[in-house]
């Protein structure tokens, strides 16, 4: 696996993990959502590096075929009978509050809370992170764009919650 899809697979699942348990998850809930989060990307195994690195934007084959790596992490994962929960969550972790997400187009409290959690980690830790595709914003920036998009590709209370225990963390001298 590429070092730097590795590394934001782990942080996604640190974060996903303390969000999950401030919501209070079970241990089995925790566990789940912590293992979807490190493998919510797994699926992009299958996706030609040319489209995962492109600068610009995707055409629409491109765009297609990305969007199937939920698919195809939910196959991969579902072939395991004690990931079949994780791979449920794989699946709808790119599934959006408004129903405009993929690839079900679930809406609210249809997506399971797991996935909810992974998309809210996953989008803070990407925004975080160089990307071909757009700069690097600072956590305050970040932590806003999440507030911004509240309500539409985010649950409200999973961003409440993920703010919070990010502002409760000390400042790095």
């Amino acid at each position: 696996m590429d070092p730097g899809l590795e590394a934001h697979a782990k942080e996604v699942a640190e974060l996903a993990g303390t969000v999950a348990r401030a919501l209070g998850l079970d241990r089995r809930g925790r566990g789940n959502v912590a293992r979807a989060a490190k493998l919510h990307d797994i699926g992009k195994l299958a996706i030609p590096t040319e489209i995962l690195a492109k600068r610009g934007p995707l055409d629409p084959a491109e765009r297609s075929l990305l969007r199937r790596h939920t698919l195809v992490g939910e196959a991969m994962l579902g072939a395991a009978p004690t990931l079949r929960p994780v791979a449920l969550l794989v699946r709808s972790s790119h599934e959006r509050w408004d129903g405009r997400g993929y690839p079900d187009g679930l809406e609210g409290e249809e997506i399971p809370l797991g996935a909810r959690i992974v998309a809210v980690c996953d989008a803070f830790s990407a925004m975080r992170e160089p990307r071909p595709y757009g700069r690097v914003l600072s956590e305050a920036e970040a932590l806003a764009e999440l507030r911004r998009c509240s309500g539409t590709q985010f649950d409200p209370r999973v961003v409440e919650v993920f703010c919070r225990t990010r502002e409760a963390l000390p400042v790095a001298v």
